[in-house]
């Protein structure tokens, strides 16, 4: 039972950071900051590779990537409430060096998305006004790609008369 309950995860979490409407495209990303605190916040999912990592995009000057170079240790948890199925990874995340492996992914930003690495201001920033955030040109963007890196996965399905959870590492 393991095995295919496994595979059928796996398929799913494979295929969901495609669609931008699949509930697990958007996951709670969580790291440790520099006080030893527990921070989580919302990220798309970019890619998902066979080897279960994970591509996310931040900006270079974001909280994150501080907490990341002090601790790498890192959970995702995604939760489909359709399906009444959450998913936790626990695991380590990196900033990606590859240059090439940088560009090839700095072509996948949309230009939407594009807008959210080429703020004159820093992530968290206090600003007046929306409507008035200063931008960079493309060529300056602070566009930085993450690896998650997989370590255990928590599965668990809410369920009459019995949930499932399982463990796989």
């Amino acid at each position: 039972m393991l095995p295919k309950l496994f595979d059928k995860i796996i398929d799913e979490w494979k295929s969901s950071y495609r669609n931008r409407f699949h509930p697990n495209k958007y996951v709670a990303l969580s790291t440790i900051d520099l006080n030893g605190f527990p921070r989580s916040r919302t990220v798309a999912v970019r890619e998902v590779h066979d080897n279960l990592d994970v591509i996310i995009f931040t900006d270079a000057r974001s909280a994150k990537v501080d907490q990341l170079n002090k601790t790498p240790k890192a959970c995702i948890l995604a939760c489909n409430h359709k399906k009444l199925e959450q998913l936790r990874w626990d695991g380590e995340l990196s900033v990606i060096q590859d240059e090439k492996e940088v560009k090839r992914l700095f072509q996948k930003v949309g230009q939407k998305s594009l807008k959210d690495h080429t703020t004159v201001s820093a992530p968290g920033s206090a600003i007046k006004n929306p409507d008035e955030v200063e931008y960079l040109s493309r060529k300056e963007s602070y566009f930085m790609a993450l690896r998650f890196k997989s370590k255990r996965l928590e599965y668990l399905k809410l369920k009459c008369p019995n949930h499932l959870r399982a463990l796989f590492t």
